[in-house]
This record gives C-alpha cells, sequence and structure tokens, in this order.
C-alpha cells in the first residue's frame, strides 16, 4: 500500500492533469504589427502632444514639459538625496508589505477553512475593510509615531486586505472532493494543507499578491505626505509646494517604474507557480 505522502502526491498529480495550462488567446491587430508597437507609438503621441500643449493650451506653470521632465529626472538619480529617498520608499514598502501579505495569507486560509470562524467574524471585517485608509494615517501617527513604523503600519493595512480576500476566495473555491480522497487516504491536514490547499489556491493568491502592490505603495507614498522628511511621497509633496512640476512629475515617474517593476517580478513569479491558468495583466494605479 502506498504511503500518504505517495497518495497525497499522486491526488495532485491529479488535480494539475485535470487542469492544464490554458492556450493564450489569439489577438490579431491591424497591419499584423505587435501591440508593443501601438503601445509605443501610443506613448510618443501623447509625449508630443503633452510637449506642444505646454504654454500654449496650458501654463507650463501645472503641467510643465516631457523635456523638462527628463531634464530634471537624469539630475534627480544622480543626486544621492534622491536615492536616499528611493531607499526610505522601498523599504517602508518592503516591511509592510511582507507583514500584510503574510497576515493576509494566513487569516485567509483560517478563515476559509473554518465557516464558524468566518461568520463571526465577518462583521468585524467587512467594517474594517470599509473604513477608507488614509484616515487612519493619523491615527498610526499618534500610535508609531512619525518615522518607519507608521509608514510601515500603513502598507500593511493596504495590503492585508486585498491578500486575505483572494486567499479566503480561494481557498472556499478548493474541490472538497479531492481533500475528502486524501482525508481518506490518511494525510494529515499539514499535508493537505501544503498539497492541495494551497496549490490550488495560488491564482487567487498570488492575485492578491500582484493586485495589492500599487496599493501599498500608495498607503506609503500617503503617511509620507502627511509626516515625514524622507521618501519619494515627501519628495513629491515638497516639489508640489514650491510649485516645481518638472520635478513632481520625476518623482512620480519614479513610483509608476518601482511599481510597474515590483509586479512584473510578481507576474514571472505567477507565471511559474500557476502553470495551469493564464496570468491576466493588471493596470497600476498611483
Amino acid at each position: 500500500m502506498a504511503t500518504n505522502e505517495q497518495a497525497t502526491s499522486e491526488l495532485v498529480a491529479v488535480v494539475e492533469v485535470e487542469q492544464p495550462r490554458a492556450a493564450a488567446p489569439l489577438r490579431p491587430t491591424p497591419l499584423g504589427l505587435p501591440v508593443w508597437v501601438y503601445q509605443v507609438l501610443l506613448g510618443i503621441v501623447f509625449l508630443v502632444a503633452w510637449q506642444l500643449a505646454s504654454g500654449r493650451l496650458i501654463k507650463e506653470l501645472f503641467v510643465s514639459n516631457p523635456l523638462a521632465v527628463a531634464s530634471k529626472l537624469v539630475e534627480l538619480l544622480t543626486t544621492p538625496s534622491m536615492w536616499l529617498d528611493i531607499q526610505t520608499t522601498v523599504t517602508e514598502f518592503a516591511l509592510g508589505y511582507l507583514i500584510g501579505a503574510v497576515a493576509g495569507v494566513a487569516l485567509g486560509v483560517l478563515l476559509g477553512r473554518s465557516k464558524f470562524l468566518a461568520d463571526v467574524l465577518q462583521p468585524y471585517i467587512m467594517a474594517l475593510y470599509s473604513i477608507p485608509k488614509v484616515a487612519l494615517t493619523p491615527l498610526f501617527i499618534i500610535w508609531f509615531g512619525i518615522d518607519l513604523n507608521s509608514k510601515v503600519a500603513m502598507v500593511m493595512l493596504f495590503t492585508v486586505f486585498l491578500v486575505f480576500v483572494n486567499t479566503y476566495a480561494g481557498i472556499r473555491n478548493i474541490n472538497e472532493h479531492y481533500v475528502n480522497i486524501a482525508r481518506i487516504m490518511g494525510a494529515s491536514s499539514t499535508t493537505i494543507l501544503r498539497k492541495i490547499m494551497l496549490p490550488s489556491a495560488a491564482p487567487e493568491i498570488l492575485l492578491g499578491l500582484r493586485t495589492s502592490i500599487p496599493y501599498a505603495m500608495i498607503g506609503a507614498v500617503v503617511g509620507e505626505f502627511i509626516a515625514s522628511n524622507r521618501g519619494i511621497g515627501y519628495f513629491i509633496n515638497r516639489s508640489a509646494q514650491m510649485f516645481d512640476p518638472a520635478a513632481l512629475f520625476a518623482g512620480i515617474i519614479i513610483l509608476v517604474v518601482i511599481v510597474v517593476g515590483l509586479t512584473q517580478v510578481v507576474e514571472w513569479i505567477e507565471r511559474r507557480v500557476v502553470r495551469w491558468t493564464p496570468v491576466v495583466e493588471t493596470h497600476v494605479a498611483l
């Protein structure tokens, strides 16, 4: 007779066979050109329109222009203080995101497997989720001060709920037939969690991790807006107060590059971990 581990491995193999990797749909484009060509052309048209409109249709004091923003961006990236601001924001993001992701997955698994706990805690979780996260920033500053801890708490708050909701949905949607078979075979709860539940809920968990990245960055930036003397959010806020739109747009571009880069990393992990489902691209919003 096969051991419990072997039986569970066979069951996981059956699950993987029944959920093959979906083929990417064909997307015909005009002139047969790749999609990225149209993306680049759209970006060029936008930049040219911005350059022509600046100082003619719109006051340059409000929107600057692409050439000035590019020049300011190069200047900032050669300044040590800008790299210190980037390091500060990335540190706040990394710590808060890690804590929020772990807490969200753990809470999602716990409530996803316990209907009693889910029913008891649901109104409280929904109440916390419905609170505008930005409104809690002053409270976190009172609790944790104006240093790193308050920004980490903000990032964690923006992360934990999105990860929890997706993890909870993934756990609840698991086919109980496989879980029951594994229990009949004698698999332990730890083995079921590791071999069946987490792999089955992986698409939803990774979706939550991916979609929470821009919102987590919002938490860090909002915290820096309100009380900070370092970080990209502080730099953007200071640039606005000094009526320097070129520096302001340069700071926003740096934020976008960081968020897009982190999102691409998670998508890369998702394509390799979850091979049986297609990765749906997300739109980054800041």
